[in-house]
């Protein structure tokens, strides 16, 4: 069927607006599941995409995530001048777990409703336990399983802040491998940077273990010494890290700026609201996500990616989409923006357009144009009897 040209445009046209309008549909969906997945799950957090981040802005990526092993066993440093024998140990505690226990705490006493020698008992059993393992973090020793220089694994017996600086080495190993080893080498230290990456989360989860194993005799402490065993109708208080958002660091922000701006676009996107904010505002997110880990070239591949890239991804692409949608006016075509339309004042202040009236022409005022000839006037010649039929003259010379 052959179709006007005008009426050929007509249909490509609308066929553009509604595939622009499913291709925002989709990334709203996207985006809307994204957000609700990480909101619903209760441990996500982004610390270790951002802790795996590559290429140039991998540190500052890196520092945002931080380390809750380090953050968690490195004792607090002596003021100027102090003396460590006469610094009470519990002082010398690490902030974050130190918060951490206290909130704990503090949930106990509420929880099972303590009376004043309950409490009294429970405070003294808490410092107690706080000094037991900052000891611990200080002087502690422990005998581990490391590989030797001829090769079977001989147990050695190593203190915490040996084994804390042993995971710091591995991890700056893994980051050399990684920054400076993998971009000129390529693939030829893959074997390398895998290896580090796996003596540091090997070391990573040793001490973790043991931190929690820290934690758990300071619960049984406290069940000991408040003696809640005997409280009916009440099941035991597990053990979890619950911080008031005027707690947060920089890292539990980012995770709710993530989990709650992803939902927002992605509703903003569906019920076409803002849609052109939104368009934006979820190109900054896909950008930040490409910006953590690239697929620049001689870079490690993303392991939660399915297939191989380089320089472009699907945060790229996606991001692009975006873009293009923002220059779009698909919310108007279906969506709440058709109708803040008209809740502009402009819309409904519209002034009439001034009606068009000929323009009056002088006719005298006239300007005479010399450059016409003034005909000649016509003289009047009597005609003859026979109407100039006898007159064999040529018609050219009867004049």
């Amino acid at each position: 069927m052959n179709l006007e040209p005008p009426l050929r445009v007509n249909i490509m046209n609308r066929l553009t607006c509604v595939f622009l309008i499913l291709l925002r549909l989709a990334i709203g969906w996207h985006f809307l599941f994204e957000g609700l997945e990480k909101i619903h799950s209760d441990n996500w957090t982004s610390a270790g995409y951002l802790r795996e981040a590559s290429g140039p802005l991998a540190e500052h990526f890196r520092d945002l995530a931080g380390d809750p092993v380090l953050d968690r066993m490195t004792p607090l440093p002596l003021a100027a001048g102090e003396d460590p024998a006469q610094v009470p140990p519990h002082r010398r505690m690490p902030r974050q777990l130190q918060r951490e226990w206290q909130q704990f705490y503090e949930r106990f006493v509420q929880y099972y409703q303590l009376n004043d020698e309950q409490q009294e008992a429970a405070r003294r059993t808490f410092e107690q336990r706080q000094d037991q393992t900052a000891l611990w973090l200080l002087q502690g020793k422990k005998q581990v399983k490391r590989s030797s220089a001829w090769g079977p694994t001989v147990d050695r017996e190593m203190t915490t802040p040996e084994r804390l600086q042993e995971y710091r080495d591995k991890l700056q190993t893994a980051r050399k491998v990684q920054d400076e080893e993998l971009s000129r080498f390529g693939a030829d230290v893959n074997a390398k940077l895998k290896t580090a990456k796996t003596d540091a989360a090997r070391v990573r989860s040793e001490l973790n273990a043991d931190l929690n194993d820290q934690t758990n005799e300071m619960v049984k402490a406290l069940r000991a010494a408040a003696k809640v065993e005997q409280v009916k109708d009440k099941e035991p208080l597990p053990y979890a890290v619950e911080s008031s958002w005027r707690d947060w660091g920089m890292l539990q922000w980012s995770d709710a700026i993530v989990k709650y701006g992803l939902v927002a676009v992605g509703i903003c996107l569906l019920i076409g609201l803002l849609t052109r904010s939104a368009c934006v505002a979820g190109a900054s997110f896909l950008l930040l996500f490409y910006l953590a880990m690239p697929p620049l070239l001689g870079m490690p591949d993303n392991p939660k990616a399915e297939g191989h890239y380089l320089f472009i991804n699907k945060n790229i692409i996606e991001m692009l989409a975006l873009l293009t949608l923002a220059t779009t006016r698909s919310g108007r075509w279906v969506g709440l923006d058709g109708l803040l339309q008209f809740a502009r004042p402009s819309v409904w202040r519209t002034e009439p357009e001034p009606e068009s009236r000929p323009v009056p022409v002088d006719l005298g005022a006239a300007t005479p144009r010399p450059d016409l000839e003034k005909p000649e006037p016509l003289t009047a010649v009597a005609a003859s009897a026979d109407n100039g039929a006898s007159d064999d003259r040529p018609l050219e010379d009867r004049s």
